[in-house]
């Protein structure tokens, strides 16, 4: 009698108890949203669910559920996405002393979801909640499509695309070409998010100023094709830069040297081509070096950044170059290989953008 009191409390007790065997019992995780069961109907909006297996790492469980669900509105627009499942056999041996060796197979299924281009034009595309179950080792995400923001941000980019051919005006350049194919490509993604959103109407009514503009496009763009344009001038273009994080004595200055080595000409105000660096950083966000302190490896110090160049509207001409050092001796080490690797990798951006925009 009193042992079955005691097993009784015991298993009363907060944060679970024994089961009948003295083994603990898992707690419950907190309850599922109503999300889960049935989507939530807001006008205005559309919803999916995507769910992704809780092991490993949580962070990476959550961004895989985030991808899935984000997957399930685009199905629900009828676009096409694309998937792949793989398969993967891991095989383990244990070897107990002096015994035999003994093997053991994993298998693990893993899907790799990607969003398609159409996904990353779509405006107002977020995941809105997500939920981990411990228990039922799940992570579930909810996402929707917000078809006002997404109307909204496709009506500002037609807006955006005819201010930029405007600007071109009857410049006679390779760089005025280059921009004008931009402008198409551009031109061609909102027509196709237009399409995607077809399912719902939204932004059906933008599609007569889109063909509009792309038809006046077209023509600038014919008239440009069929010239005899001169080949880039480096000593006529300018170059500035731009950073998300402010540079230590001496390093602005010697950004803009080696702007000027490469024979282009240096200047912030209107400048034809941006350098552009965005830097990664610790515990107190972006940085030029920051310190990274490991239990058995000490302070190391980090520099993490991506180099790109843009044309002076902000449009990206080169792929991001990633500017990635660590070392263990001394701020000032780090600083003497920044710019070593900064001297091998601008000439060959600069040249990018030469065979780029001819």
């Amino acid at each position: 009698m009193l042992r079955r009191l005691l097993l009784a409390v015991l298993v009363a007790l907060p944060g679970g108890g024994l089961g009948a065997q003295g083994v603990r019992l898992p707690a419950a995780g907190p309850a599922k949203p109503d999300w889960i069961e049935n989507l939530p109907e807001v006008p205005g909006r559309l919803y999916a669910m995507g769910t992704a297996e809780l092991s490993g790492n949580e962070g990476d469980a959550i961004a895989r559920a985030s991808d899935r669900a984000r997957l399930g509105v685009v199905s629900r627009l009828r676009a096409t996405v694309k998937g792949r499942t793989s398969v993967t056999t891991r095989t383990s041996e244990l070897q107990q002393p002096g015994g035999k060796a003994s093997g053991a197979g994993e298998r693990q299924v893993r899907d790799e979801v990607s969003v398609g281009a159409a996904v990353e034009d779509l405006p107002g595309l977020v995941v809105e909640r997500t939920h981990s179950d411990p228990v039922g080792r799940t992570v579930y995400a909810l996402a929707y499509l917000d078809l006002a923001v997404a109307r909204g941000a496709l009506a500002a980019r037609l807006d955006q695309a005819k201010a930029s051919r405007i600007r071109v005006g009857d410049e006679l350049s390779r760089k005025a070409r280059w921009r004008l194919r931009k402008l198409q490509d551009e031109l061609g993604r909102i027509d196709g998010a237009i399409t995607l959103l077809a399912f719902t109407g939204t932004g059906l009514e933008l599609r007569p100023a889109l063909q509009t503009e792309r038809g006046a496009v077209d023509k600038a763009l014919q008239r440009l094709e069929n010239k005899d344009l001169p080949p880039m001038d480096l000593s006529r273009t300018a170059m500035g830069l731009r950073a998300n994080v402010e540079f230590p004595p001496g390093i602005q200055a010697y950004l803009e040297s080696q702007i000027l080595e490469c024979g282009l000409v240096y200047r912030n105000l209107n400048p034809d081509l941006i350098l552009s660096f965005t830097f990664a950083g610790g515990a107190r966000g972006p940085e030029f070096i920051y310190v990274d302190v490991a239990p058995y490896s000490g302070v190391t110090y980090q520099l993490d950044a991506k180099m790109v160049i843009l044309e002076g509207e902000g449009l990206a001409i080169t792929r991001p170059v990633p500017l990635q050092l660590s070392q263990s001796d001394s701020p000032e080490g780090m600083v003497n290989q920044f710019r070593r690797l900064f001297e091998r990798r601008l000439p060959k951006l600069v040249a990018e953008v030469v065979t780029e925009v001819q």
